[in-house]
């Protein structure tokens, strides 16, 4: 049993498909910045949708590696968050649908759903996580002064093995039936929604001149959702970490076209996104790195639970069945959290 505390640096992971899970340790507090240097030395990166003083894009450096520990931590940060109700929400969202039929082909709408919780001891949430999220990258992080996050997200950002590169364009929601994959059938809004990001992240590859394959869409699963998705295989030019930056925000976070996008998000949502819909994951572990979209996360205080949920708007987005997706999204999460925690108080 490891048991960290609040001014511990440290990233708990496990990758999709994986019963393995791993602890990288920082041993000293000192917040290192991920930037180009940082991207060759061995550790986990946490990048935030807007880098600002309050969420910086932060280097966890390596000092240890554990492989399949127990540990122990409970969150003690403090703060507030701004959550909306349905009518506020429903209000915004048209507003969104009506910058999509003048200006945007899509923008993506979140909002914060909290759930008022003593936290109690993270692990037995984590490995809860990595039980239910098989296909998904499960995680949980602490920077002391900036927060503590967990997840379970089904997006791979970026991903690389040797000299082989990996990213996906991921878009569309619907629940799991438990159907056959291969017998599900997708509306038209979905499937130009996955398209958009599909192109864009197409374009930026050709802009960037680089060599790649792509597969055609099919059907993903991420617990009980199920998304779009499409692979690409690629080789980036030396300046990779120019790159990370060309690719984030992608339109499955953010919009097209993607600056005004992000410009109309950070005016418009009544809440800072903070590391919700950056990027994350363990580079140069064991040969590999594994970064991820930051989905399906949440940010943990001392006596709450902060859930971001979005969904992406277009000129045919109907914002009642947006608060449905929202809806679904946030439950599958706060149904664990509160099963466990809820028996964990009453204990």
């Amino acid at each position: 049993m490891i048991r960290l505390k609040q001014q511990d640096i440290f990233a708990l992971y496990s990758l999709p498909h994986s019963e393995e899970h791993f602890l990288i340790r920082q041993f000293d507090n000192h917040i290192n910045i991920f930037n180009s240097e940082t991207l060759q030395k061995k550790g986990f990166v946490v990048y935030p949708f807007v880098e600002n003083k309050h969420f910086p894009a932060v280097f966890i450096k390596k000092d240890r590696l554990y492989k399949n520990p127990k540990i122990q931590f409970f969150s003690k940060h403090q703060g507030t968050v701004n959550s909306i109700d349905r009518q506020t929400y429903l209000e915004q969202v048209q507003e969104f649908i009506g910058a999509t039929q003048q200006s945007y082909k899509k923008i993506i709408f979140s909002r914060i759903e909290t759930i008022k919780l003593q936290t109690g001891d993270l692990y037995h949430l984590f490995d809860t996580l990595k039980q239910l999220y098989k296909n998904a990258f499960v995680y949980l992080f602490n920077l002391p002064g900036i927060g503590c996050w967990m997840g379970a997200s089904p997006e791979a950002f970026v991903t690389q093995k040797g000299q082989n590169y990996e990213t996906v364009a991921l878009a569309g929601t619907q629940r799991n039936l438990g159907i056959p994959l291969k017998n599900v059938s997708w509306g038209e809004k979905e499937v130009e929604e996955q398209a958009i990001v599909e192109r864009y992240i197409e374009r930026k590859l050709q802009n960037e001149k680089v060599n790649y394959q792509k597969t055609v869409p099919y059907t993903s699963e991420a617990g009980k959702l199920l998304h779009l998705k499409t692979k690409f295989l690629f080789r980036p030019t030396s300046d990779l970490f120019g790159f990370l930056k060309v690719l984030h925000p992608t339109p499955a976070v953010c919009g097209i076209p993607k600056k005004s996008a992000k410009d109309f998000i950070i005016r418009k949502e009544q809440h800072e996104r903070g590391y919700y819909s950056g990027f994350l994951g363990p580079l140069n572990i064991e040969n590999e790195s594994n970064l991820f979209v930051n989905l399906r996360c949440m940010q943990i205080f001392r006596d709450k639970f902060a859930l971001y949920v979005g969904g992406g708007i277009t000129g045919d987005s109907v914002a009642e069945n947006e608060w449905d997706e929202t809806e679904i999204k946030s439950q599958t999460m706060a149904d664990v959290i509160e099963r466990i925690y809820m028996n964990f108080v009453m204990a």
